[in-house]
């Protein structure tokens, strides 16, 4: 991987106070509040190792990363981007002239790398930590801005990561990657490798939850008749108490204030054998909302929520609470099967999984 230091920016904690409330509305008032003067911009280049800390810790290394690995399919996608998310992003990327939120990069684990991400936090301070309350977490960064640590990290990156997998930010690097490319947008820290802010993270780091989805059925659709469709694609048995599925082709459902254990039928996933490999969301897709449902454009259906699998079954119930709705788990999808998949060129459909931790707004920027 080409990554390279950058002149970050980030929150100045002395005018801010409260993190959650500028986080929350620095998407929409960035360019205002650095006008203000709300942000700090560093002088001299540097990577940045980054630990969240709350009830899980995460620790990565943020970076600037040349738009050719993009390019070269050192970086891999598994998501198609979306046409309307696109225009939108391009429209802020120009008017705000910067990357207010890295791209998620997943990478599989090298101890080499880990030794020194330790042995640096150990032997030296962050730079700067901001405080979070709702979820009381803290983002803490170290900058690695001396030249002899740089050139290891971009060696260790070089030796040990010959790719990296987008797990947020597919439109932010597509847009970026292509504004920077046509000189809409000037690279300042590395004219020669232009490119994209990125978080990278390696996998044993991540959380991949699942992505669960709550139904509105139509109004000539019974439940007992909807049951009934089910039951030519599932073997449905009752739930003795709210859960979630356990392993691959196997769902639960919440219908009617009752749960359900979904397990596909045999003869459902054998339609399905030509295929490298065999998602429940894809099955999910083709038998629940097309062939009983009718929905053909997932992509635009407004009778479908999306809830994250962070939310617990509460916030799915919670989003269920009217009767006509159904709400489906699905068993998150694997790391091993988001790799297969992104290396063979494929791509999941949309809302297939929900990546922990979340990117913040304006924790760190890279300007253009």
């Amino acid at each position: 991987m080409k990554i390279y230091p950058f002149r970050a920016s980030y929150p100045n904690a002395e005018l801010i106070s409260s993190a959650d409330a500028f986080l929350g509305a620095v998407s929409k008032e960035y360019i205002n509040y650095k006008n203000a003067g709300f942000f700090i911009k560093r002088k001299q280049k540097a990577l940045f190792i980054y630990r969240i800390t709350g009830k899980q810790t995460f620790t990565g290394i943020i970076a600037g990363n040349d738009i050719s690995d993009l390019e070269d399919n050192k970086i891999l996608g598994h998501e198609h981007t979306i046409t309307e998310k696109e225009q939108n992003m391009l429209s802020l990327m120009l008017h705000r002239k910067a990357m207010i939120k890295p791209v998620l990069l997943a990478y599989t684990s090298s101890r080499e790398i880990d030794n020194f991400i330790g042995g640096y936090i150990n032997n030296s301070l962050p730079e700067y930590t901001i405080e979070l309350s709702n979820p009381t977490e803290s983002h803490s960064f170290w900058a690695v801005d001396k030249e002899e640590d740089i050139n290891t990290i971009k060696r260790l990156f070089n030796e040990h990561i010959s790719r990296a997998y987008i797990a947020d930010g597919h439109h932010r690097a597509s847009v970026t990657a292509r504004l920077v490319k046509k000189k809409y947008l000037q690279d300042h820290d590395d004219d020669i490798h232009p490119g994209l802010l990125c978080a990278f993270f390696p996998f044993s780091d991540l959380t991949i939850y699942d992505f669960n989805r709550v139904v509105q059925l139509p109004d000539y659709m019974s439940t007992t008749r909807f049951m009934a469709l089910l039951s030519m694609y599932f073997d449905i048995s009752p739930a003795v108490i709210p859960t979630k599925p356990v392993k691959k082709h196997q769902l639960t459902l919440y219908l009617n204030q009752e749960w359900y254990i979904l397990h596909w039928k045999e003869s459902v996933i054998g339609l399905y054998n030509e295929r490298p490999m065999v998602l429940d969301v894809d099955l999910f897709n083709d038998s629940v909302l097309k062939n009983i449902l009718n929905i053909s454009d997932i992509k635009s259906a407004t009778d479908i929520k999306y809830v994250e699998g962070v939310s617990g079954l509460d916030g799915l119930m919670a989003a269920a609470k009217n009767p006509a709705s159904a709400a489906f788990c699905l068993f998150a999808v694997t790391k091993e099967d988001l790799i297969k998949i992104s290396d063979a060129g494929g791509v999941l459909p949309p809302k297939s999984t929900w990546f922990e931790p979340r990117m913040k707004n304006a924790m760190i920027i890279k300007e253009f």
